[in-house]
C-alpha cells in the first residue's frame, strides 16, 4: 500500500470511529443537539458535526433545526432512527409460538401469539404456524414487504450451527427439523436459532433481573445471600431456570454464556440419577418436566384419587379446595388451578409443593456447588406464582446444598423467551450493520 492509500485508509478508519462514538451518544437518548453531542463524545465541534452528518447520509440519524445554540450559532439537533430497520424474536414452544418485532432501541412494536392446537403436532404444520405466527407480527406493524435486520428463534434443546435440534427437546417429533432453514426462506439468510433456556438467560442479562449491579452485598428483596461486596456484578454470575413445562437451564459464568460441547452444557439428565428427585412421580412425567407440568401432574392425579374415593371431600380436608375449583374434573387441573389452590390454603399444599418441587430443587442444588452463581432466576410463566414457589423452593435447596444464593422470580415471566430471542437478533443487526456503519436498508 502506498503512503498516500495509507493515509486515506488511516482517514476512513478515523471517521468511521468518531461517528460510531457519536451514534453510541444517540442511541442513548431521544435526540441531542450538537452542542450536548460535543460534551457527551469529547470531541471537536466540526468533528462532531462531520460524524453526525455521515450518519444521516447512512440513514442512521436524523437532523433538525433546534433554535439557538451557546454563542448565538444555530443548535442542530440529531437523533438516532430506531426505525431504520427492525428485528424479529421467536420462541417456538411445545404448546405456544410468540412473535415479537422490534425496532432498533429494542421496543416492542408488534406482537403475535399462536397456540399449538395439540402439542404432538407433525414438524412441517408446526413450521407453518411458526412462519404464520413471524408474520401476523410483522404485519400488524405494517412492514409487509420490508427487510428485517435480523430473526431469531427459540427453541427447546441443544441447537447444532445449522439451526436444528438433534438430541433431546420438549417439543414432540421436532429433533431435526430444520427451523433455521425453513424461517431463512421467508426472512432471508439473517436468521439465528438459539437454545430457549440460553435466550431466557440472555433476557435476564439484559432486561430483567441480572441486569442490574447487584453486588453491594445485601440480601436481595427475595431473600438470599446477593453475593460478597466487590465481586463484580450479580448478573456475571447468573443461573436461569426455565420451569414451565419442562426444565431447562441457562447460565452466565463470570459474564459469558456457558455453552460447552455442542451447545449441550445446560442439560438436566442427570437429575434421572438421584432418586429423590424421581420420587413418587405421576404416571408419564418425568424428572425433568418443568414445575408447571409437575403442578397440573400432581394436581390432576390428586383430584382422581378424591373423585374414586367417593367425591368431594370435606372442607378443610386435603385436596378439598383444589377439587372444588377443578369441579371435580381431572382433566380441569392445570398449573393455575393449583397455585390457587395453594395460595387459598388447600391443607394439600405441602403434598403438591413437595412433588412439584423436588426436580428443580435438585437441579438449583446441585448447579448452586457446580457454578456457585449468586442468583438464580426461576423463569417462564410459572415465575408468575413465585409468592407461592419461592419459598418452598429455598427451603428444600438449603437442605441440599452448603450455601444456597439468591433465588427469585423473573420479572420477564412468559416473555422471557422471545425477549431473549429480541436481543439476540438486535446484537446480530448492531454487529452486521451499525458496528461497520453500513447504509441503513433502503438508503
Amino acid at each position: 500500500m502506498s503512503p498516500g492509500s495509507r493515509e486515506i485508509a488511516d482517514s476512513a478508519l478515523v471517521r468511521r470511529l468518531n461517528a460510531a462514538r457519536v451514534l453510541t451518544a444517540l442511541r442513548a437518548e431521544p435526540a441531542l443537539s450538537s452542542s450536548a453531542l460535543v460534551s457527551r463524545t469529547d470531541m471537536a465541534r466540526p468533528t462532531v458535526l462531520a460524524a453526525a452528518q455521515l450518519l444521516v447520509r447512512l440513514g442512521w440519524a436524523t437532523e433538525s433545526g433546534g433554535g439557538t445554540g451557546a454563542r448565538g450559532r444555530p443548535s442542530r439537533v440529531f437523533a438516532f432512527r430506531a426505525d431504520a430497520g427492525h428485528v424479529l424474536g421467536l420462541d417456538v414452544g411445545a404448546r405456544t409460538v410468540r412473535a415479537r418485532l422490534a425496532d432498533l432501541r429494542g421496543e416492542v412494536v408488534a406482537r403475535a401469539a399462536r397456540t399449538v392446537p395439540d402439542p404432538r403436532l407433525p414438524a412441517a404444520e408446526r413450521l407453518a404456524l411458526v412462519r404464520e405466527c413471524a408474520l401476523g407480527a410483522v404485519h400488524e406493524a405494517g412492514l409487509a414487504g420490508h427487510r428485517l435486520l435480523a430473526v431469531c428463534a427459540g427453541t427447546s434443546g441443544p441447537v447444532d450451527p445449522d439451526g436444528a435440534v438433534h438430541t433431546r427437546t420438549g417439543i414432540p417429533g421436532f429433533l431435526g427439523t430444520g427451523l433455521r432453514t425453513a424461517l431463512a426462506e421467508e426472512f432471508g439468510p439473517d436468521v439465528l436459532v438459539e437454545n430457549d433456556c440460553n435466550l431466557a438467560a440472555l433476557a435476564e442479562r439484559r432486561r430483567g433481573l441480572a441486569a442490574g449491579d447487584g453486588s453491594d452485598g445485601s440480601d436481595g428483596p427475595d431473600g438470599g445471600d446477593a453475593g460478597d461486596a466487590g465481586d463484580g456484578p450479580e448478573g456475571d454470575d447468573t443461573v436461569c431456570l426455565l420451569a414451565g413445562e419442562r426444565l431447562g437451564v441457562g447460565a452466565f459464568v463470570g459474564g459469558t454464556l456457558l455453552r460447552g460441547a455442542h451447545n449441550r452444557a445446560r442439560d438436566l439428565g442427570f437429575l434421572a440419577l438421584m432418586p429423590d428427585a424421581a420420587r413418587d412421580l405421576p404416571a408419564g412425567a418425568s424428572p425433568d418436566d418443568g414445575i408447571g407440568a409437575l403442578a397440573r401432574a400432581h394436581g390432576a392425579r390428586l383430584v382422581a384419587e378424591l373423585a374414586d374415593a367417593g367425591g368431594r371431600p370435606a372442607p378443610g380436608a386435603p385436596g378439598a379446595v383444589l377439587y372444588g375449583l377443578a369441579g371435580g374434573a381431572p382433566e380441569r387441573v392445570d398449573a393455575e388451578t393449583v397455585f390457587a389452590a395453594v395460595r387459598a390454603g388447600d391443607t394439600a399444599a405441602p403434598r403438591l409443593l413437595d412433588g412439584m418441587l423436588a426436580p428443580a430443587a435438585h437441579a438449583v442444588a446441585t448447579l448452586s456447588m457446580l457454578l456457585a452463581p449468586r442468583l438464580v432466576v426461576v423463569s417462564g410463566a410459572v415465575a408468575a406464582a413465585g409468592d407461592v414457589l419461592l419459598e418452598p423452593l429455598r427451603r428444600r435447596v438449603a437442605r441440599l446444598a452448603p450455601a444456597v444464593p439468591r433465588i427469585a422470580a423473573s420479572p420477564l415471566r412468559d416473555e422471557a423467551v422471545v425477549t431473549g430471542a429480541v436481543c439476540l437478533a438486535l446484537e446480530h443487526a448492531e454487529a452486521r450493520y451499525l458496528t461497520d456503519l453500513r447504509p441503513a436498508p433502503g438508503c
